[in-house]
């Protein structure tokens, strides 16, 4: 019998030229790119052409792209960094977000951060009505995910970050299921920052990004050799 895979919105499978993109620097070409030597500004420069090659794919600037290992790894460094730095103590997350972005907020509740759902409509769009009125109540931080993984439901995030942004509340969007299915446009979105991820797209596990906007403050989920501009450090 052959079996036929079909689960993509869960992960895909690794392209034959993704692999053989990557095996040189698995096997050859190893450079740590914070060293000077040749091997290190060889990776360096690897690093940010991929980060030039993430921007373009997500209608972005090379700069405001932060390489993380995950895509739950982006959204807890979102959710967690930027509600950090903000006087408000409201977190808002729709109804069907993926649980890496629900646990985060909820667990910011430690912090003195109350968690508040989203709701949706019968369609599973976000109720723009009712949340209104949520933001009506200062809010640090509002997180609604770009495309479904289970419903395939697309929200109008252009517009929920104008709410927003009206409220003076940061904007954040889990887009791991739109990167490559439909037309990505940061700027466009106007939101403050965007989770990709690049194993849904044919790409390796443990390779993701956390699309930001340059002028947001946002605390560092880890600390070490200053990586990322500071702000996710790691090899």
């Amino acid at each position: 019998m052959t079996s036929v895979y079909l689960d993509h919105n869960a992960t895909t499978q690794l392209d034959s030229r993704v692999l053989a993109a990557m095996l040189p620097w698995m096997q050859t070409q190893s450079g740590n790119p914070t060293s000077r030597h040749t091997f290190g500004r060889a990776a360096r420069e690897a690093i940010e052409r991929a980060r030039s090659q993430v921007a373009q794919a997500c209608g972005a600037y090379a700069s405001q792209v932060i390489f993380t290992a995950t895509g739950t790894e982006a959204n807890n460094f979102a959710i967690k960094g930027m509600a950090a730095n903000q006087v408000a103590r409201q977190i808002l997350t729709s109804a069907i977000e993926h649980p890496c972005v629900t646990r985060p907020a909820l667990a910011m509740q430690a912090l003195g951060y109350s968690s508040q759902p989203i709701a949706v409509n019968e369609q599973g769009k976000v109720d723009l009505a009712p949340l209104k009125n949520q933001l009506k109540t200062p809010t640090a931080l509002l997180s609604v995910m770009l495309a479904n993984n289970e419903t395939g439901v697309v929200q109008d995030i252009a517009e929920i970050a104008k709410l927003a942004r009206a409220s003076g509340a940061l904007m954040h969007t889990d887009a791991v299921q739109g990167l490559g299915k439909m037309a990505l446009n940061f700027t466009d979105l106007n939101v403050h920052a965007m989770t990709v991820s690049s194993h849904k797209i044919h790409g390796p596990q443990g390779a993701a990004a956390l699309i930001l906007d340059k002028r947001v403050d946002i605390q560092p989920l880890l600390h070490g050799g200053g990586q990322e501009r500071g702000l996710r450090s790691g090899t």
